[in-house]
């Protein structure tokens, strides 16, 4: 009797063996794809908040007058005419206009500057590019 306990136990052992042998690669296969479906997810919500965000400035963009000439005057920087615009120099930005062709010394001149006044914009000219920007485009673009 007690060698056919440990007959049936030993056979009772060796299935859970493999079992365990066969199941627990799975299982772990199981929970790494739970956690990348995890982190799909997160990445399709913030991609979905960008999308409405999106959609939200395009509403704005093509209804809103205001915004449209907050974005044209900020991301742009077109003025009105006759507008005189006052750059402020910060830590992170440079006063004045800056080219390749510019010198060190031209470059250290222009970054001391502690307030740098842009002219007015062209008469009758509806919105322009400020006297700075022109003064970077006019130097870049000159045939060499």
């Amino acid at each position: 009797m007690l060698k056919k306990f440990f007959i049936f136990s030993g056979i009772v052992l060796a299935v859970i063996l493999v079992l365990c042998w066969i199941y627990l690669p799975s299982y772990s296969r199981y929970h790494e794809l739970k956690q990348e479906e995890e982190r799909l997810v997160r990445r399709i919500r913030e991609i979905d908040a960008k999308i409405k965000a999106l959609a939200d400035e395009k509403y704005l963009l093509q209804n809103d007058v205001e915004y449209l000439e907050k974005v044209i005057r900020e991301e742009l920087g077109f003025v009105k005419p006759g507008e005189i615009i006052y750059e402020f120099a910060t830590k992170g930005r440079s006063a004045g206009p800056v080219a390749a062709t510019d010198s060190a010394a031209d470059v250290q001149k222009a970054g001391s500057d502690a307030v740098k006044k842009t002219g007015p914009a062209a008469p009758g000219s509806g919105t322009t590019l400020p006297d700075k920007k022109k003064t970077l485009s006019s130097k870049t673009s000159a045939p060499r």
